[in-house]
C-alpha cells in the first residue's frame, strides 16, 4: 500500500464498497506502506506467504531481485532463469523482445514458486495490474475472475501471445477510461465482450477535506510560480521533459520552481538530478519524496503538471481537477478525454518547447483564473461508479 496511483485508487474503491454486505479479503504482496493504515477495519488483510518482492521487480532491479528472492533461497531456480537470460542477452537492443522475455520469466517464476491460496473464493479481482492478473489466474481458485486495467495496453508494446490467454480466462476486464477500453479492444478485439468501463473512484468531499491539512513546501519563503507533479520517479512519467521545459520557462523570464511528490527508481532520480544540473535548474527542480497526503500541496501549487509519455487515466489529474488547479499534461492516451478536450486543462505534445509554452500561458493570472473558474463550477465526484462493479459481481450470482 505505497503512495501511488493504483493504491490510491484502490483506497477510494474499497472505502466506497459495502463491507457490511460483502465479505472481502485483500491479498498484499507486502503488508506495508503509508496507505496501509487507511484501509477500512472491516476489510480482511492478508500477506503473500513468501516471494512478495517478485511483484517489485523492474528492469533496473531484475538481476538483484531474482538473485535475492529466488536463487539464494533455492539455487535450483537458476536452471529456470538461465534460458531466459541467455535469450535476453541475445535480444540485445530489441526492447520489445526483451520485454516479452522478461514477462515470460516473471510468469515462469510465479508459476513455479509463488504460493497458492488454499481458500476458494466466489470472486477474485486483480486490481493492481498485469502481474496481479497473472498471479490471480495461476494461483487463486475462484468461480469468477475480474481484472483491472489502469494502463494503456498499446504503450509500451506488449506481447499479445502472453496477454490474450490470460484475458480470455477472465470473466470481466475493467478499463478505467473509454480510451483505455478502446485501446485494449483495438489490440485484442476477441475480448471486447468482456470489457467494461469503471472509472477510478474519487470523493470530492474527502479530497477537499484532506487538502485542508497543514503542509508546507520545503521553501515556504519562495514567492515564484510553483509547478507540481505527483508521480512515481519512472521513465513513463516524463520528468526529464519537465526539467528541459523548466529551463525554457525560466529563459522566458518566469521565476518558477517544479516540485515532484513521489519516489521510485533511485538510479533514474540520480540521472534526473544530473540533468537538472546540466540545465542549470538544480535548485528549481525539487524532489520532495513521498507524502501520504499530497492534497495540501496540490491545493497550494499554482500549476499541476504531468508530462507523462504514456498513461491509462492518472488519478492525480482527477484530484487536481477537484482542487481547481490549472493543469497541463502531455498527450498520453486519455489526456484529451480527461481534460474535456481542453475545457479543464491544457494538453501538450511530448515536446519541451510546447510544454514550456503551455506553462508560460498558465503563468499569466488571467489565463489560469479562467480554468479555475470552469473547474470550480464543475463536479467530478463519481462514487456511483461502484454500482457498475456491484452489477458485475452480482450478475448470475443469485443472492450470494
Amino acid at each position: 500500500m505505497n503512495c501511488a496511483g493504483s493504491e490510491k485508487s484502490f483506497l477510494s474503491f474499497i472505502n466506497t464498497f459495502d463491507l457490511d454486505k460483502y465479505d472481502a479479503t485483500l491479498l498484499l504482496a507486502k503488508r506495508s506502506g503509508p496507505f496501509l493504515s487507511m484501509l477500512p477495519d472491516k476489510l480482511k488483510v492478508i500477506e503473500l506467504a513468501k516471494y512478495g518482492d517478485h511483484f517489485l521487480q523492474s528492469g533496473a532491479n531484475a538481476k538483484s531481485n531474482i538473485l535475492n528472492t529466488f536463487i539464494k533461497k533455492n539455487p535450483f531456480s537458476a536452471f529456470k532463469v538461465y534460458p531466459y537470460y541467455r535469450e535476453i542477452i541475445k535480444a540485445g537492443d530489441d526492447k520489445d523482445k526483451v520485454s516479452s522475455l522478461a514477462t515470460k520469466l516473471w510468469i515462469e517464476l510465479c508459476r513455479s514458486y509463488l504460493p497458492e491460496l488454499k481458500e476458494k473464493y466466489d470472486i477474485a479481482v486483480a486490481y493492481w495490474g498485469d502481474r496481479t492478473m497473472f498471479y490471480m489466474l495461476d494461483k487463486i481458485k475462484a468461480d469468477k475472475y475480474i481484472t483491472w486495467m489502469h494502463f494503456d495496453y498499446a504503450h509500451p508494446k506488449r506481447d499479445d501471445s502472453i496477454y490474450l490467454p490470460y484475458f480470455e480466462k477472465c470473466d470481466s476486464i475493467v478499463n478505467v477510461s473509454a480510451t483505455v477500453d478502446d485501446a485494449l479492444k483495438a489490440s485484442l478485439p476477441s475480448v471486447s465482450g468482456k470489457c467494461v468501463v469503471i472509472e477510478n473512484i474519487q470523493s470530492e468531499a474527502l479530497i477537499r477535506k484532506m487538502a485542508e491539512e497543514e503542509a508546507e513546501f520545503p521553501d515556504p519563503e519562495y514567492c515564484g510560480l510553483r509547478i507540481l507533479s505527483v508521480a512515481r520517479i519512472a521513465y513513463q512519467k516524463g520528468l526529464d521533459l519537465g526539467i528541459r521545459a523548466l529551463k525554457i520557462l525560466r529563459e522566458k523570464g518566469i521565476d518558477a520552481r517544479w516540485y515532484v511528490i513521489g519516489d521510485g527508481d533511485e538510479e533514474l532520480k540520480s540521472q534526473l538530478i544530473s540533468l537538472s544540473k546540466e540545465y542549470g535548474v538544480e535548485n528549481d527542480f525539487v524532489f520532495m519524496g513521498t507524502r501520504s497526503n499530497p492534497y495540501p500541496y496540490i491545493k497550494k501549487c499554482d500549476i499541476f503538471a504531468l508530462p507523462s509519455r504514456f498513461e491509462g487515466k492518472p488519478i492525480s489529474v482527477e484530484e487536481a481537477k477537484i482542487l481547481c488547479k490549472p493543469i497541463v499534461v502531455c498527450d498520453y492516451l486519455s489526456a484529451n478525454e480527461q481534460l474535456g478536450g481542453g475545457k479543464y486543462g491544457m494538453v501538450s505534445p511530448f515536446d519541451e518547447n510546447e510544454l514550456a509554452e503551455k506553462l508560460y500561458f498558465l503563468s499569466k493570472k488571467e489565463n489560469s483564473d479562467a480554468y479555475v473558474k470552469v473547474l470550480s463550477e464543475s463536479s467530478f465526484s463519481n462514487e456511483s461508479e461502484i454500482d457498475k462493479f456491484i452489477e458485475l459481481i452480482e450478475n448470475d450470482e443469485g443472492d450470494r
